[in-house]
């Protein structure tokens, strides 16, 4: 899904990621994924296993941020 932020294309990503299970775990993931450049905001669902990632395609790539997770210890599936 995209929309626009003033002139900037924003672009959202929602992955299934397994291995977010803890309050711990979810500040990890939003604290790396928000020092990205072009990421602009992050929500963590615990219940759901879910993260939305709300970037700028022109300045980070959504496969950069699976990387990130998978970095972390987290498999992830990009669900949209």
């Amino acid at each position: 899904m995209n929309y626009y932020k003033g002139e900037t294309k924003i672009a959202s990503k929602k992955y299934n990621v397994a291995g977010v299970f803890e309050v711990e775990d979810k500040e990890e993931v939003e604290t790396y994924l928000r020092e990205i450049d072009g990421v602009n905001q992050v929500q963590v669902n615990l219940n759901a296993k879910m993260i939305i990632v709300d970037f700028d395609p022109a300045v980070v790539q959504s496969a950069w941020l699976k990387e990130t997770l998978q970095s972390l210890g987290h498999s992830a599936e990009v669900l949209n």
